[in-house]
């Protein structure tokens, strides 16, 4: 248990390092480099992706299901990529993907205290609140949108899946205020 972790931690480190290097100022990236560091390097992104991962870790459900919530997660975090893309900067964006990040962390918390019915309400607005992040990754995607696409749906998977892990193996209502506390660091140092 513990070592898929550790395989999945080095993974997503050795995927991030090269990266730094291509955000200096001077080095030329592709649009799949791009997409790939997109969601790791923007931390309201990385915050959301993490803890939606750990969202559905600490849900009590199967893989098949945990696996559908991620797949739902990506298939949102696109379609609001493409209208992004092609509509550009709307008012009120920044805002829901502000306010996304304190609905995934009450949304952890009502795992572990409200009715089924509540939960899956939780996880459904979490899910549909991945449409704004998707949409600022459109507004900022660089080069080819489909090798864009392609590195972010990357990054995103494996953020949400090392979340999960982390989820399911923490599984407390306290990782929420955890959350919510780094989304306050976040809009604090913005």
């Amino acid at each position: 248990m513990k070592t898929t972790i550790y395989k999945l931690a080095t993974l997503c480190t050795l995927l991030v390092s090269p990266g730094f290097a291509l955000a200096h100022p001077g080095h030329q990236s592709t649009a799949l480099s791009s997409g790939v560091l997109h969601p790791i390097t923007g931390v309201d992104h990385l915050i959301m992706l993490l803890a939606f991962g750990a969202l559905v870790g600490c849900l009590t459900a199967t893989r098949t299901q945990k696996s559908g919530l991620i797949f739902g997660a990506l298939a949102m975090l696109m379609v609001g990529l493409l209208i992004g893309n092609v509509v550009g900067m709307a008012s009120g964006v920044e805002m829901a993907i502000v306010a996304s990040l304190f609905v995934v962390s009450a949304s952890i918390w009502q795992v572990f205290s409200a009715s089924q019915k509540m939960v899956k309400l939780a996880v459904g607005l979490c899910i549909g609140m991945m449409f704004f992040h998707g949409y600022a990754h459109g507004v900022e995607a660089q080069g080819t949108l489909g090798l864009f696409s392609l590195g972010m749906a990357f990054s995103a998977t494996l953020l949400m899946i090392l979340g999960s892990q982390v989820g399911r193996l923490v599984a407390n209502r306290w990782m929420s205020v955890g959350v919510a506390a780094a989304s306050s660091l976040f809009l604090m140092a913005s």
